[in-house]
């Protein structure tokens, strides 16, 4: 709906979602045999305040933000889910599946906020789901099965022109663990650009640690050559490797990508894949 503003601030909106399934399957365990059509429903009101401090030299931004979202029915099982971040919180559609869609009643609360001074900038975004009940049918993957969901984060300091840094979490509901620990540095010179991550996962998001690399260089206005490796360091061993080299302008992106791919499995060998990727601008790719 449109958007409510209130004198004391407040500005808030009617959101809903509907999903209309059609499919026929054989021999699935998780799906019906017949044609099955189907809609899914949820409605939500979304409420946000935003707090504004202006000094002679920054400029912070407090955005406090609530949503509560019901949806009536069931639903099918998950066996998968992608991680629950702060912008997906808010949404109305958080299950992994297309045919599926999470049901139940259930809170956000959350903010926003971002400090700008001179030329340094910090932002974080934080958000945590409060459902009424348990759901066994949502993957455990993403939080949501509890009633409690991971206090989820996101954040970045750009320090200078040159020096940039991001770190995303997933605090575990008991506000002790970090289920999630994401951290990435970015190193700007002019045409070249540098990117160290480390990215650990705990728990009910698996059990990995990752260093992930990446250089790119600018060879043009509208060029770039990239080289990005991704190393296991439970393993101790390479996931990845990506050599690329792409043209972009206003209103496409062309890649050419290399990439060699390794296996857990020593007794498979390396594969080596050629992709060719183009983006048009804004359709997608």
């Amino acid at each position: 709906s449109k958007f409510f503003d209130f004198k004391n601030g407040l500005r808030s909106s009617f959101v809903g979602k509907l999903k209309n399934v059609n499919y026929e399957t054989k021999n699935i365990l998780e799906f019906k045999e017949d044609t099955v059509n189907e809609v899914h429903g949820a409605i939500g009101y979304l409420s946000e305040l935003e707090l504004i401090k202006n000094t002679k030299n920054s400029q912070s931004l407090l955005t406090p933000k609530f949503l509560i979202r019901y949806a009536p029915g069931n639903m099918l099982k998950e066996t998968e889910g992608s991680r629950l971040t702060p912008e997906n919180s808010f949404s109305m559609d958080r299950s992994y599946q297309p045919y599926n869609l999470e049901k139940g009643l259930s809170a956000t609360i959350g903010f926003d906020y971002e400090l700008t001074k001179e030329d340094k900038d910090f932002q974080i975004s934080l958000g945590q789901i409060i459902s009424d009940e348990k759901n066994d049918k949502i993957s455990p993957n993403t939080s949501l099965n509890d009633k409690l969901s991971d206090l989820v984060g996101t954040s970045n300091l750009k320090i200078n022109d040159n020096l940039s840094l991001k770190y995303n979490f997933s605090l575990d509901n008991n506000y002790e663990d970090l289920n999630y620990n994401e951290v990435e540095t970015a190193l700007n010179f002019n045409n070249l650009e540098f990117n160290l991550g480390y990215l650990q996962e705990k728990k009910h998001l698996g059990n990995n640690e990752y260093l992930k690399t990446s250089l790119n260089y600018k060879t043009g206005k509208n060029q770039l050559i990239s080289v990005e490796n991704k190393r296991n360091l439970i393993r101790d061993a390479s996931e990845y490797y990506n050599l690329s080299y792409e043209y972009h302008n206003d209103c496409l992106r062309a890649a050419l990508v290399f990439r060699r791919e390794f296996y857990n499995d020593s007794e498979l060998e390396p594969e080596n894949s050629l992709m060719f990727k183009i983006t048009l601008i804004p359709f997608g790719s």
